[in-house]
């Protein structure tokens, strides 16, 4: 008698191209008691990329590094000024360089303070620029007791930084802030008042200059001058901030009172 064989056939188990990884314990809603669950593997080899780069990617990178670096090397830049600050201060004491120094000291604070309120009201892609500016801080250091390179260097550095706050304001759209448009609107009032004491400031630091090369007999009467002006204009500056970020974080509900 013949037997009729029938062959079955067995069914074959298709298998991701990319095998991914398996978990046990998850909670499955299927029949099934057990419920196999996977997750992608990245084959990251020796020169591969970790995270491609896209839109959203570039956006997330520049908000993270560009302000922790912007501030990170604004006080490189600071740390070398004060360092040789320090240096001429102690090699050559007298009543001129010691107000100079306590002048330039105050000129930093107020340089790092206006970036820092920038680095919070606005965001941009990582740029050279104000690095550049910043560094302008460094040469009155070397020329303590100077009345006439003391006054250049500091009317050189008050008439970049109205350059810069020029540019600031042309590379500031209404899109920084939102749709809260009248804090676009305080903001650049904030640096046109802020170029108006720089732009005067400068100016008249100019001049002390200039009658410190005139009158070489009197270097201690046109430092001080210079020196005064330059305090005069910081204490402009930081005013007119303090009111300024105040309005604009009023109006994002956020309670700031000025010089608090």
């Amino acid at each position: 008698m013949a037997i009729e064989s029938r062959e079955f056939p067995v069914p074959r188990h298709r298998h991701r191209a990319n095998p991914r990884l398996y978990h046990e314990g998850g909670s499955s809603s299927s029949a099934h008691p057990r419920t196999i669950q996977y997750e992608e593997e990245l084959d990251a080899g020796r020169g591969e990329a970790i995270q491609a780069l896209n839109h959203e990617v570039l956006i997330r990178r520049s908000l993270e590094v560009s302000p922790n670096g912007f501030i990170t090397i604004i006080s490189i830049i600071q740390g070398v000024a004060l360092a040789l600050l320090a240096q001429n201060t102690f090699a050559k004491p007298s009543p001129l360089v010691v107000v100079q120094s306590v002048t330039l000291i105050l000129v930093f604070v107020c340089v790092f303070y206006f970036y820092l309120t920038m680095s919070v009201l606005l965001r941009w892609a990582p740029s050279f620029l104000p690095f550049a500016i910043a560094g302008l801080e460094i040469p009155p250091a070397f020329f303590l007791g100077n009345a006439v390179a003391w006054c250049a260097w500091l009317a050189a550095l008050w008439f970049f930084v109205v350059a810069g706050m020029w540019l600031t304001a042309k590379w500031s759209p209404p899109s920084h802030f939102g749709r809260t448009r009248l804090a676009h609107t305080r903001w650049h009032q904030m640096l046109h008042e802020l170029r108006l004491c720089v732009g005067v400031g400068g100016v008249v630091v100019a001049l002390c200059g200039l009658f410190a090369a005139a009158h070489p007999d009197q270097p201690l009467a046109w430092g001080l001058m210079g020196s005064l002006a330059v305090l005069a204009t910081v204490v402009a500056v930081v005013w007119r901030i303090e009111v300024r970020a105040s309005q604009i974080h009023a109006l994002y509900g956020v309670n700031r009172p000025p010089f608090n």
